[in-house]
């Protein structure tokens, strides 16, 4: 394990949207603290949601059993954990920790960067942020997982996978098990994994769109029939395709102004990966035309709010009349 930086306390945060490569990291570390220190005797795991400052006080100053150094683990305290307790725990790091002791928060969900706490650690320790990861880098992420799992795969096919199923690792590791069973009898190619992978939703909208683009109403009304059927709420599928026309329309107009890819990826602060598949779209669509298929989805989303399109638990018949006709409407 590494020492912390020049300066810096033996204090760390990870956190970001790939929480598989964050969860990842910690098994590694205390794998490799364990094989070092003998064992796991030195290691505490604390969950944040009941972790105060007094606990957490007595993990950091207890001097390590046997062994040169100690972990502590505390998992999503910066999200779960009570807002006085983080204070104190903020107040805490102010004082001198032992060296003995390794200090790391991990937290499933974005941490809350204006807190005091978020600050602290940034200040006195090492933050590590794990993005999702998006495209090429994605295949290879595939190509290695499917190499130990003993899986043949071509960079064809992973990147097919990739685009299918979305860059949730934890769930990309599911599918790849699926295809594992299957592939004891058949060649795992792009049919194998249209016939056994749940398609993404963002990647089910993105397929949606272009089939839109090219006035394809089969393909539309399947691809929607997919999201549905993937167990999303009606308004939150809905919402994800005015989301995506949205920033469809801002990248179509930074575009046609003449900014560059980099430039439009600041603006917009959308992930790279994004950016670039909505600009191979952009040659698909005029300007107006996006802006007659944005306000046609916030016409159906305010009727939705309003009531006059009833969207009700044991019946979504109108929402659904309301989406197939919009798709009818665009293609033809």
């Amino acid at each position: 394990m590494p020492a912390a930086k020049s300066g810096k306390k033996n204090i760390y945060l990870f956190f970001g949207q790939d929480t598989y490569s964050s969860n990842n990291k910690v098994k590694v570390w205390q794998k490799a603290f364990e094989e070092k220190h003998g064992g796991d005797i030195n290691i505490a795991l604390l969950n944040g949601k009941e972790t105060t400052k007094i606990e957490l006080e007595s993990a950091i100053n207890s001097a390590p059993f046997l062994a040169e150094k100690r972990l502590i683990i505390v998992r999503n305290f910066l999200d779960k954990g009570d807002k006085e307790e983080q204070k104190k725990v903020a107040e805490l790091l102010e004082e001198e920790l032992p060296d003995f002791s390794i200090l790391v928060f991990i937290e499933d969900e974005m941490p809350d960067k204006r807190m005091s706490l978020f600050k602290k650690i940034n200040k006195i320790g090492v933050l590590e942020e794990f993005e999702s990861i998006m495209g090429p880098q994605l295949t290879r992420w595939i190509i290695t997982k499917a190499n130990e799992k003993d899986i043949p795969i071509s960079p064809v096919v992973a990147d097919y996978l990739g685009k299918v199923a979305g860059c949730d690792l934890w769930n990309l590791k599911n599918e790849l098990d699926k295809l594992k069973a299957f592939g004891k009898t058949q060649k795992i190619d792009e049919k194998a994994v249209d016939e056994l992978v749940h398609p993404n939703l963002t990647t089910s909208i993105f397929k949606f769109t272009d089939c839109l683009a090219h006035k394809n109403r089969k393909g539309s009304l399947n691809t929607l029939d997919i999201l549905i059927e993937s167990g999303e709420e009606l308004v939150k599928i809905l919402f994800m395709i005015v989301r995506h026309f949205r920033i469809l329309l801002q990248v179509k107009d930074l575009k046609d102004r003449g900014d560059p890819k980099s430039e439009i990826i600041s603006k917009l602060k959308e992930h790279p990966f994004v950016v670039s598949t909505m600009l191979d779209q952009c040659p698909n669509f005029t300007k107006e035309k996006l802006k007659l298929i944005y306000d046609a989805l916030l016409k159906l989303d305010t009727g939705i709010k309003t009531g006059k399109i009833r969207l009700l638990a044991e019946d979504k018949t109108e929402v659904l009349l309301a989406l197939q006709k919009f798709v009818h409407s665009v293609c033809s």
